[in-house]
């Protein structure tokens, strides 16, 4: 989707007669002008657009399919599927495992202190 952009540029080229200098006290001098024509490749700015737009569909996507998945594993048959919900119940269930991990923490160590003392 690249576009083509011709740009002219142009050089001045100035000769001076130096056989005429010799005959007369002041020299003549002739330019000559090259023009040639340059080819810029330049992306238009829609195309760019529409690129960003592009890439960010595919990160909203990648997105919603990583919250069904977080979904489906916190209950596979869950009523609500909406993005609230499933960061609501995640942050629960984070919070009890967290509980749960204590508790059993402090179980262990109560084991092996009495495990120790026989």
């Amino acid at each position: 989707m690249e576009q083509t952009k011709k740009l002219k540029t142009s050089s001045e080229f100035s000769l001076s007669d130096e056989s005429s200098a010799s005959s007369s006290s002041s020299s003549s001098s002739s330019s000559i002008r090259i023009e040639k024509m340059v080819e810029v490749k330049e992306e238009p700015v829609s195309c760019r657009k529409v690129q960003k737009a592009d890439r960010e569909k595919i990160r909203r996507d990648k997105l919603n399919e990583q919250f069904l998945e977080l979904g489906n594993a916190l209950d596979p048959k869950r009523p609500k599927s909406d993005k609230a919900s499933i960061l609501t119940d995640t942050i629960q269930t984070l919070k009890d495992l967290m509980t749960q991990v204590d508790r059993l923490k402090a179980e262990y160590v109560t084991l092996s202190q009495e495990s120790r003392e026989v």
